[in-house]
């Protein structure tokens, strides 16, 4: 199975908020960089988004499972086994996500759910059910049961252009920045005057050249540095 690389942040209200603050920034780890699987309530099949089981420690699974348990009326005991046939901890898609940030998964996954609504057939007959059950079973085989490795994505032209946006690209040249400054062997001091920025930025943008400038330096106030 590969590592999963989906995080989203829930929106204020959410019943998960008692426990979030055992997750950093609030986070949490999801398996599907959408809401694949499926559960019947109420006699309607229901999207569900997965809490990555393999990501969270003992402390925040034992919540969840109090938690969940809780609010349904079962035994923590029955959530955890659940979770273990799943793979781990099933959330409703309730408006309740309020961001969702991935990696190299999630985009390709992501990629591969567009490219399928693009190619699906639209009307609510048998064959849009098969062609959906198809690639469910697909994304399941490939991405949870087996271990299908992503693409790697190192600068915004790895992306599907239906999936880019300016603050991505932002996002990818910073962590551009950030892995070479921490493989470069710049000291705490080269870091903080800015120099070690500077030569990386030297380094990977070669269309453009920067520098540093000190309080003496002129310079036109109007001018813009990337």
């Amino acid at each position: 199975m590969t590592k999963h690389d989906t995080w989203v942040k829930l929106k204020p209200g959410n019943p998960y908020e008692p426990i979030l603050d055992l997750f950093a920034n609030g986070i949490i780890p999801m398996r599907d960089p959408f809401p694949l699987e499926r559960a019947m309530h109420e006699g309607k099949p229901i999207p569900l988004w997965i809490i990555d089981l393999n990501r969270l420690n003992g402390t925040q699974k034992n919540a969840l499972a109090q938690l969940i348990a809780s609010i349904n009326g079962v035994t923590a005991l029955e959530v955890a086994q659940e979770a273990e046939t799943r793979g781990g901890f099933a959330m409703s898609e309730e408006g309740w996500i309020e961001s969702m940030t991935c990696d190299a998964e999630g985009f390709q996954r992501s990629k591969e759910l567009a490219d399928f609504f693009e190619t699906a057939p639209q009307s609510a007959s048998k064959e849009a059910q098969k062609a959906w059950a198809n690639f469910y079973n697909s994304q399941h085989e490939r991405w949870i049961e087996g271990n299908e490795e992503p693409p790697p994505i190192n600068s915004i032209d790895d992306v599907d252009p239906r999936l880019r946006t300016p603050e991505l690209e932002r996002a990818l040249k910073m962590r551009k920045i950030e892995t070479a400054i921490a493989s470069g062997g710049y000291s705490v001091l080269d870091v903080l005057t800015g120099r070690a920025t500077v030569d990386v930025l030297n380094q990977i943008d070669s269309e453009n050249s920067y520098s540093l400038v000190g309080y003496d330096d002129e310079f036109d106030e109007d001018e813009i540095y990337e």
